[in-house]
């Protein structure tokens, strides 16, 4: 059966935060983040940080027949990837391992972009699949980065 999609406030999103941290663990422990666990709660205490005081937030969030978080996308407005223009940027999108494949990312992607303002702007790891996958979807790469204190290179796009 199909997850179920549903746009979340900012309170509701915040309520889901120990799910939040088992879902970005599952999905970013493996290729190609290969995070360890503590990445998936700082990733959840910035995103509900940004859910409590940044402009503009929205957040879908994708759930099993059972009630089970199995997926989120999650954005805002803000300057930091654009270098000072307001854009909304695409900052999380996560799907249960289990889950991925079948098109619950786009689902949710296309789901927070639907209402989501212009321009807009993400940033992911410089992967091959990453960004085709994204390519696909609409992005453009506008920028390479290689954020301090991280080994990994990182690609800013645009969505047209």
């Amino acid at each position: 059966m199909t997850p179920r999609s549903v746009v979340l406030s900012a309170g509701e999103t915040a309520a889901l935060r120990d799910e939040l941290i088992a879902l970005c663990a599952q999905a970013f422990c493996g290729a190609p983040w290969h995070e360890q666990p503590r990445g998936a709660l700082r990733t959840v205490e910035r995103l509900l940080a940004r859910a409590a005081g940044q402009p503009g937030f929205s957040c879908v969030a994708a759930f099993d027949p059972d009630g089970a978080l199995v997926g989120l996308a999650a954005g805002w407005l803000d300057s930091a990837l654009s270098g000072g223009d307001e854009t909304f940027e695409l900052a999380e999108l996560v799907v249960a391992p289990a889950h991925q494949g079948r098109g619950l990312g786009r689902t949710l992607h296309d789901a927070l972009l639907a209402t989501a303002p212009v321009p807009r702007l993400l940033m992911t790891l410089d992967t091959p699949g990453l960004r085709d996958r994204y390519e696909r979807w609409g992005w453009d790469v506008v920028e390479r980065r290689r954020p301090e204190k991280d080994p990994r290179d990182f690609v800013v796009m645009r969505h047209a």
